[in-house]
């Protein structure tokens, strides 16, 4: 069994919550590096979970809100200009 360093038990954690820009966060203060650099690393890591046969969550972002939110101000324009 290999031991993995403690920021990485974190970001495999936080990449099985479906929290990849906290687990971006999180290789970025304990590394220092750069954003787009941690954004390549958490994807390399969730690519090898994956092919270890993990199932992780699909990130949820805020596309949901916007279309609901469209939604919602197309029906209230419709209904004034009524």
């Amino acid at each position: 069994m290999s031991q993995e360093p403690p920021s990485l038990d974190i970001i495999k954690q936080q990449l099985r919550q479906g929290q990849k820009i906290e687990a971006i966060k999180t290789l970025r203060e304990e590394s220092g590096i750069g954003l787009k650099e941690a954004k390549e690393q958490v994807d390399a890591i969730q690519a090898k979970m994956i092919a270890d046969g993990e199932v992780l969550p699909k990130a949820s972002g805020c596309a949901g809100a916007l279309i609901l939110f469209a939604a919602g101000l197309g029906s209230f324009s419709a209904w004034m200009l009524t």
